[in-house]
């Protein structure tokens, strides 16, 4: 018979895929009840994610008339936002290991409201950049902690796509919102007092939320446990930074953050200037793909989920490939306007699928450090890749920022062909 101790310790210890075949009951809705008040905080925290990465680009142009400045030096906010998202993957680990992960989201929310405080002061250029990687830092500690969560409820894989596509409905609001501001020739400052505000409703809403909430994921154990029986904590952080899964999911997440962010954050000055559309009508071209790449993380999520990771992430890839493809070698502006929604819908459900993923491969108690540190140093993809598109734009031109979405579309569909399955063991 098996002690409730050695079946607590081989859950913490077992890759989902690699544990024993147990007849188990299918989760269903009912089983989510427990989990209802810190999904609605994980869901808002996704969503002031989403709001924070689809405001930008919209007020890039007037950013650049407000402080004089052209389209590289603009794009070294995008730069220090990266720093701030590589810095919260090097030290969560650490931090939610020292203050627990309640300590550490509460840290990330207290940054992003310190920064849009500052913000909405229109300061200068300087101070602006390091608000960025304030910014990027908190976001990245809250998207880590909130990924390892819901990784680990029942419906994961649902619950994930859901998660992730409140991201997408996130950065389609601010589109929205700066386009109409921009209509009423109100101040670029206006988009960061109605984000300094929904911040502040994000810290009561994790305090409710996370109250009484077992986010540390452990299991209950006996008094007396054996050395061998304990791993120490810094080895723990070791293995799950280093494991082939960590790392390369790391690298996928980092290039299709680039690229998800490239597209709604350089896509509008890319229609406006290169295309010459008309400002108000790409805002809400921009707000489509975010709106596709919401609704595809719940339809195709769902396709992912019912016919493997693998395969299906691998098929929207190169159809949003060719898309991009598509959109540099065909002129036409309105054509390129449904391409790039198009864009948003098939690689909607790539993140979450990614996590997804390295739940079932990775054991539980490499969980915390290892999609902690997929998600925030993967999402510095979001900020990093923006930041060479611009260098891109400011010396060959903006019109040939479409090949530079290609490319990092290739190069995940790459990275992603030697991602584990989960069927080999995943520790080197």
């Amino acid at each position: 018979m098996v002690s409730d101790h050695t079946r607590a310790v081989s859950d913490e210890r077992t890759a989902l895929l690699e544990a024993s075949p147990v007849k188990q009951t299918k989760p269903c809705w009912k089983d989510l009840h427990p989990y209802i008040r810190p999904l609605i905080a994980s869901n808002f925290i996704a969503l002031i994610a989403g709001l924070n990465d689809g405001n930008l680009g919209i007020i890039i142009p007037r950013l650049k008339i407000y402080y004089d400045i052209s389209d590289a030096t603009v794009s070294i906010l995008f730069l220090c936002n990266a720093l701030g998202f590589f810095m919260a993957a090097g030290c969560n680990g650490y931090l939610v290991h020292k203050f627990g992960q309640l300590n550490t989201i509460f840290l990330g929310a207290g940054a992003i409201t310190g920064a849009y405080l500052i913000l909405v002061q229109g300061l200068a250029f300087p101070i602006m950049c390091f608000c960025m990687m304030i910014q990027g830092g908190g976001v990245g500690l809250m998207d880590g902690a909130v990924n390892v969560f819901v990784a680990n409820i029942p419906m994961a894989t649902l619950m994930l796509n859901i998660l992730h596509a409140i991201y997408g409905v996130g950065a389609m609001i601010t589109p929205s919102i700066s386009t109409a501001l921009l209509a009423h020739n109100i101040s670029w400052k206006g988009i960061y007092v109605f984000l300094l505000f929904v911040a502040l409703v994000n810290i009561v809403l994790i305090t409710i939320g996370f109250r009484n909430v077992d986010l540390e994921g452990k299991t209950s154990q006996t008094t007396t446990t054996s050395t061998d029986e304990q791993q120490d904590d810094k080895s723990v952080r070791r293995l799950a930074i280093f494991n082939r899964m960590t790392l390369l999911g790391a690298l996928y997440i980092l290039t299709y953050a680039g690229v998800e962010v490239c597209v709604g954050g350089w896509g509008y000055s890319y229609l406006t200037q290169g295309m010459n559309g008309n400002e108000i009508d790409m805002g809400y071209v921009i707000s489509g793909y975010w709106a596709g790449l919401a609704v595809g993380r719940l339809i195709l999520g769902w396709f992912t989920g019912t016919y493997g990771e693998k395969r299906m992430i691998s098929i929207f890839t190169i159809t949003a490939a060719s898309l991009l493809l598509l959109i540099f070698l065909v002129p036409d502006i309105w054509l390129d306007s449904l391409f790039m929604i198009l864009v948003g819908f098939f690689i909607g459900p790539m993140f979450p699928s990614c996590v997804s993923l390295a739940s079932k491969v990775l054991p539980r108690n490499m969980h915390p450090t290892a999609i902690g540190f997929m998600s925030a140093f993967g999402a510095g993809g979001a900020a990093f890749f923006p930041f060479l598109a611009g260098q891109i734009a400011g010396f060959v031109g903006i019109i040939y920022m479409p090949l530079a979405w290609f490319t990092c579309a290739v190069v995940m569909q790459v990275i992603w062909t030697f991602i584990p399955n989960g069927k080999s063991k995943m520790l080197f």
